[in-house]
């Protein structure tokens, strides 16, 4: 299963590449706007590739056009609707509003003690216990598949 980075949240998350980008964020609650639901013509799911743009999957005719529609720069976005990451290495830049609201809540709880035993949403693994450090490591893994 491949890793990407997303900046500026510093963070590495396991992302399917049987799935488009789109839904592995998604499901690694890391919500982007789809106004068009994922048929790759709103171009609202776009973001910013910082590195290893070779290990994505090629771009098509239309995410092509879309890219250059919402005025892309299309070598260095990718819609995540339409994209599927085929190997390790990639870095996003991730710039809306959701995505700052997670930002300042990973920085709240990086390096603070747990209030109470935190526990994986899906998987219910214990990830820390209460009163024991909360670190970049255990964010992490709360964004990514098992």
């Amino acid at each position: 299963m491949p890793c990407i980075k997303l900046e500026p949240l510093g963070i590495t998350i396991n992302v399917s590449a049987k799935d488009k980008l789109w839904r592995s964020l998604k499901h690694a609650k890391v919500e982007l706007a789809a106004t068009c639901q994922g048929q790759g013509i709103c171009g609202t799911c776009a973001l910013r590739v910082f590195d290893g743009a070779s290990s994505l999957s090629p771009m098509e005719n239309l995410e092509q056009a879309t890219l250059k529609n919402v005025r892309r720069d299309i070598a260095l976005y990718r819609l995540t609707c339409q994209t599927s990451v085929l190997e390790d290495g990639v870095v996003f830049y991730l710039d809306n509003k959701a995505d700052k609201k997670l930002a300042q809540i990973f920085e709240r709880l990086k390096n603070r003690l747990a209030p109470r035993d935190i526990h994986h949403p899906i998987t219910s693994e214990l990830l820390v216990q209460e009163g024991n450090l909360i670190t970049q490591e255990i964010l992490e893994r709360l964004l990514s598949d098992f």
